[in-house]
């Protein structure tokens, strides 16, 4: 890893969508988890990092998308992917190796598919991160939690590659699930106290009538 790279990295994907920074930082933990004692595993951290770079100031940095929006843009993040990365990994000394390297691992978190062993570690990374209730919502309006869900249980099956990943992915999954129904109880709770509240000054102003 060169020196400075992480806040260098966070100054770029900060740019990106909301919850983009959180994100990669959870990409990173599990491609280290599944890229452990893997000699090439510098560079996986390194497109772990800035993977969605490509989306730099497409959308408000501000505002939670929809799947919709996702894939409206998606195209346009990914062509800006390899620019943007190159010129990123370039100001910081990487070799013209080490770029296509870590480009062909960005590439194939963009289009979610791997033909490599190296490639599958990235790819599953994203994916597994995108697992958990924070993941959906630092970046998704909550009316998108469950479409989400529903995507990622038809899609992920099929693009998951280690052994790691394959294990850990029901669980995972279901545990996700798990979450999105207590925020929804929650939420739910919440909207019965507001609204009872509100009809109590309601209530209060009805009976003066009879005083």
């Amino acid at each position: 890893m060169k020196k400075n790279f992480r806040s260098k990295a966070e100054q770029e994907i900060s740019r990106c969508r909301q919850g983009d920074w959180n994100h990669a930082l959870r990409v990173v933990r599990w491609v280290k988890e599944l890229g452990k004692g893997r000699k090439d595993l510098p560079l996986l951290i390194s497109a772990a990092y800035i993977h969605d770079i490509g989306w730099r100031d497409i959308l408000p940095t501000d505002t939670k998308i929809t799947f919709d929006e996702l894939l409206k843009f998606e195209k346009q993040a990914n062509d800006n992917s390899k620019k943007f990365a190159s010129d990123f990994l370039k100001s910081l000394g990487y070799s013209p190796d080490e770029v296509e390297t870590v480009n062909r691992f960005i590439r194939a978190a963009d289009e979610h598919a791997s033909n490599t062993d190296d490639e599958a570690v990235i790819v599953d990374a994203d994916n597994l991160s995108k697992l958990t209730i924070d993941h959906l919502k630092e970046k998704y309006q909550p009316s998108e939690w469950l479409r989400m869900h529903g995507v990622f249980s038809e899609m992920f099956p099929k693009l998951i590659q280690t052994e790691i990943g394959k294990s850990r992915f029901p669980s995972l999954l279901n545990d996700l699930k798990i979450s999105i129904d207590k925020e929804f109880a929650v939420k739910e709770k919440l909207e019965i106290v507001k609204n009872r509240g509100e009809a109590a000054p309601n209530y209060a102003r009805r009976n003066t009538n009879y005083q």
